[in-house]
């Protein structure tokens, strides 16, 4: 069992649905809205056919969910009703301390501080200054699409999402979302 208490199972489910929901961002779909139909559709199967299985499977959803770096509030009812089916709420499920979101400010140091090492070197692409001017300077004019940064030295790999319907950074090699504020 770790800190939250979870078991190794399902950590590793959780790391799965992350990865599956997170694959949709591909095809410009949202990821965001791909976990609410999925938990939505999840609530649908156990009013339906009365078994809380679902309602386990669901919450799994919503951690991934959460851990993704999207708010809780945004899908605030849904979620809420699923945790009191459950008997629980969201204070026990999901306390802040271990799912607050990871929202970035726009700015250079904040944009900087998602990035772990990025050590000076010929075999760099971009030195870091450029890595975080461009992930700014793309987010500020919504440029769509998928971009990758690689430190060559670490092998890091980070991704950045910019769709119409989201804009999130990820830390691959860490599992870590970020989001952005407005």
């Amino acid at each position: 069992m770790n800190k939250n208490g979870m078991d190794e199972k399902e950590i590793c489910y959780i790391e799965a649905i992350k990865f599956a929901a997170g694959s949709v961002q591909y095809k410009n779909i949202s990821v965001k809205q791909t976990f609410s139909d999925a938990v939505s559709q999840l609530y649908w199967y156990y009013r339906n056919f009365d078994e809380k299985k679902y309602l386990r499977v669901a919450t799994l959803h919503i951690q991934a969910y959460l851990e993704m770096g999207f708010s809780y509030e945004d899908n605030l009812e849904l979620f809420d009703e699923i945790l009191k089916q459950l008997g629980t709420t969201r204070e026990l499920k999901f306390p802040k301390k271990f799912y607050a979101s990871k929202k970035i400010k726009l700015n250079k140091s904040q944009v900087r501080s998602m990035i772990r090492k990025w050590p000076a070197s010929p075999h760099q692409k971009m030195k870091i200054t450029e890595v975080v001017n461009d992930i700014i300077s793309k987010i500020n004019n919504k440029e769509k699409g998928i971009f990758y940064y690689k430190c060559e030295v670490t092998e890091d790999l980070y991704e950045l999402v910019i769709s119409t319907k989201e804009t999130f950074f990820h830390d691959v090699a860490r599992g870590i979302f970020y989001t952005f504020e407005d």
